[in-house]
């Protein structure tokens, strides 16, 4: 009996104590503890370390290095003969008219050449070269045409007339559109079978590819061998001849 009302009082003792405990409620499984993730640290510009982008080829300039080049400023201008003209003047006297004063012209056409210049050094000319055909040049008389070809000038043995271009002087470096040039052309000019330095005064303007001008020059007929026409009672000429080059060139690739 007695132990029945101990048995009685710690089961009611247990029941008290159970009453008074906060339920917890029962768990199944562990729960999952998730840290936030952590973003890496974003550098600042001046500390981010990029790898050096390539340079975008420019079409212009060969990746290649061996097969870039260097744009030259070595130009060539070639002589256009229809829109060229060569001319000589002298004086003669007509002893039998009265000893009448006359300036007697010969032109011609038959003209060819061309010279390449350093535009940014033109005085050092790369190399020049004009011919011209002399036995082309006419005038208003026939028969002074023929004197001159056949006895004087002897020109239909000797028919090319050359002048070489050593240098430019006062050529102006990378001349502008429409600008006036005035400068000198030395160089030395072979008739028959004697050559001899001649200097040119030049007046030209350069249009686009196109250089036009006037080239003038005057010589002495002796200094080259040949000897003034004198017809005696006729005709005497006088030695000293001008020569002018109306002409045009143009520039070539």
């Amino acid at each position: 009996m007695f132990h029945n009302k101990v048995h009685i009082l710690l089961t009611s003792i247990l029941l008290f104590i159970s009453a008074c405990t906060p339920s917890v409620p029962t768990r199944t499984s562990s729960p999952t503890l998730t840290l936030p993730r952590q973003e890496s640290p974003t550098l600042t510009p001046a500390l981010t370390a990029t790898p050096e982008e390539s340079p975008t080829p420019d079409a212009s300039y060969p990746t290649d290095p061996t097969s870039r080049s260097i744009s030259s400023p070595v130009v060539t201008f070639k002589i256009v003969p229809a829109e060229t003209v060569v001319q000589y003047a002298v004086d003669e006297t007509f002893l039998n008219e009265n000893n009448r004063l006359n300036t007697a012209i010969g032109k011609t056409s038959q003209v060819t050449g061309e010279f390449l210049v350093d535009l940014n050094n033109p005085a050092q000319i790369q190399s020049g070269e004009l011919t011209v055909d002399i036995s082309t040049l006419t005038t208003d008389s026939s028969r002074r045409d023929n004197a001159i070809r056949n006895r004087w000038l002897e020109s239909s043995r000797f028919p090319l007339a050359k002048f070489t271009i050593s240098q430019l002087i006062g050529f102006p470096i990378k001349p502008q559109e429409g600008q006036e040039l005035t400068f000198q052309m030395e160089g030395n000019l072979t008739v028959r079978d004697t050559t001899r330095p001649i200097t040119w005064n030049v007046k030209a303007v350069k249009n686009g590819n196109r250089l036009t001008g006037e080239a003038t020059t005057f010589l002495m007929m002796k200094d080259w061998g040949v000897e003034p026409p004198d017809i005696a009672g006729v005709l005497i000429v006088k030695d000293g001849v001008t020569l002018t080059v109306t002409f045009t060139f143009e520039q070539v690739p």
